[in-house]
């Protein structure tokens, strides 16, 4: 896949961090240098992804919404407005880089919002959501059991 870092390409990391596929947990945390239940308790979160009347859970970086207040802590199921709330991806840098871009979430590096694609094709909310979908819904039981925030 292409790589761009506009504004525009940018924007989902100071909005909505994209989601990790199955395995790309693992890899972060090797990346990191740490364990995965300390990447899931200082990093990472749960949002609930719906689709076509099914509900499954994916993990997501977190975000802040504040310097020092996050829309969902680390180590926590998000609550449903999580994804209308608009925060910062707890991996992007004060300058405004990525610090894990070599193994960043799959739809980070799937979206590219100056052109408006997903996977090099229009992008489509459905079909985003419909691709996650499919790839987590086998892959629930692998996922920690969090406290809904």
């Amino acid at each position: 896949m292409e790589s761009c870092s506009c504004d525009a390409c940018t924007s989902a990391c100071r909005t909505d961090p994209g989601r990790f596929l199955p395995g790309e947990v693992e890899r972060l945390a090797d990346f990191l240098k740490i364990n995965v239940e300390q990447l899931w308790r200082d990093y990472l979160i749960l949002k609930r992804l719906q689709h076509k009347g099914s509900s499954i859970w994916v993990p997501a970086p977190a975000k802040f919404k504040t310097r020092f207040r996050y829309v969902t802590l680390p180590g926590h199921r998000a609550r449903d407005y999580h994804d209308t709330e608009k925060g910062t991806c707890v991996f992007l840098s004060e300058q405004g880089l990525c610090t894990i871009h070599a193994v960043k979430p799959y739809e980070c590096g799937a979206y590219m919002g100056c052109r408006h694609t997903f996977q090099g094709r229009p992008y489509k909310a459905s079909v985003v959501e419909s691709y996650f979908f499919h790839h987590w819904q086998g892959h629930q039981n692998g996922l920690p059991d969090l406290p809904q925030a």
